[in-house]
């Protein structure tokens, strides 16, 4: 690996295909580097700097007390990466959306768009919990596509329902000596909302970064955009489950008078978002070198915040609340169905009882 954070002033990295490892060709990844030595290699600070912070968490929300016990019996100054209750349930979940080293999709990258615009953080990301690793989805700031879990801080986040947010993480117990803290990344500043199932297993989060603490924090947009990654997340997972009768994806195509089905292409590295994204381009990886994945600078392009963020957001509200409208109406001809057979079933029953009645009757 090399560096993590991106010099990229705040630009979007489209998700990465995963590192190739070093002398093997088995689909399991190496297991993680010693943390120590693996932080001196792959970070580095974004240049972008926090400015106008929102008004909803302030400072009096770190706590110098936690929920759950943390445990510093290793041989690393920070604790190590809580486990939560039902973890091999949670990661049986996970791995049934069949998310994990998928290539980046467009309404992820937007999601982290929008979540680095809303709290003004050169870093983004939707990230995904692993047994060993957090994997990232979508990301902005950011040139490698995982991190060790033993340095998430994610995997802090994931232990409660609730939005996590870290002002100052010197100031924080759980991070102050973490190797994103003290190494050259320095991030100051965490909030990160939880992607919950509705079974109410927490996959992930939607999180932003910042090397600049803070004193205010609005959580809102954060919570808003995790419930829209799970509900694509769901519709992903649907769809992909759905049978197709040639076996293999197809996508639209749209003529002036037609519309036929083509084999779905592969995501091409270099695109645009949709949303005022250009030029994004990573980097291959240099035979000889050490898997360098950093994102090269994409220009003058900017995300711009503001209405056209606020569409994009209600878009993506819409389409999810859509596709529940949708699921509830199935749901209800299922049930109305279900219950006329119910009934029938009741009607012939009582037919039964009658004529067996009759039958009892008639032998005596």
């Amino acid at each position: 690996m090399s560096c993590i954070l991106s010099h990229a002033n705040g630009q979007a990295n489209p998700q990465a295909p995963p590192a190739p490892t070093s002398g093997g060709t088995g689909a399991s990844s190496p297991p993680p580097p010693r943390e120590d030595h693996w932080e001196a290699q792959n970070f580095h600070s974004p240049t972008g700097n926090s400015e106008g912070d929102l008004s909803h968490f302030t400072r009096d929300f770190q706590q110098p007390e936690f929920e759950y016990p943390l445990d510093f019996s290793w041989d690393h100054p920070w604790p190590k990466p809580p486990i939560v209750p039902g973890e091999s349930e949670r990661l049986e979940i996970l791995r049934g959306f069949d998310i994990m080293d998928t290539p980046s999709e467009d309404v992820f990258d937007i999601i982290c768009d929008l979540a680095s615009n809303a709290l003004k953080s050169p870093i983004a990301a939707v990230s995904l919990l692993d047994e060993d690793r957090e994997w990232f989805k979508a990301s902005v700031g950011l040139a490698q596509n995982e991190v060790p879990r033993s340095v998430s801080f994610c995997a802090h986040a994931i232990m409660s329902k609730e939005p996590m947010v870290v002002m100052d993480t010197l100031l924080d117990k759980r991070f102050a000596k973490n190797p994103l803290v003290t190494g050259a990344a320095k991030i100051r500043f965490y909030a990160g909302a939880p992607i919950c199932t509705p079974s109410g297993h927490l996959l992930g989060t939607v999180f932003v970064f910042d090397t600049q603490p803070r004193n205010t924090c609005d959580i809102a947009t954060l919570e808003k955009l995790s419930n829209v990654a799970m509900k694509n997340l769901e519709d992903r997972k649907n769809a992909v489950a759905a049978p197709l009768d040639n076996g293999e994806a197809v996508e639209v195509v749209e003529g002036d008078d037609q519309q036929t089905e083509a084999p779905k292409r592969p995501a091409e590295p270099l695109r645009e978002s949709g949303i005022g994204i250009a030029n994004q381009v990573v980097a291959q990886p240099v035979p000889g070198a050490s898997q360098d994945l950093v994102a090269a600078n994409a220009g003058d392009g900017q995300v711009t915040a503001g209405p056209k963020m606020e569409t994009m957001l209600m878009d993506l509200l819409c389409r999810t609340t859509e596709t529940q409208q949708q699921l509830a109406t199935q749901q209800g001809a299922m049930f109305h169905t279900l219950g006329q057979h119910t009934a029938d079933i009741d009607k012939l029953a009582t037919a039964m009882a009658r004529m067996e009645a009759k039958l009892d009757a008639m032998v005596e």
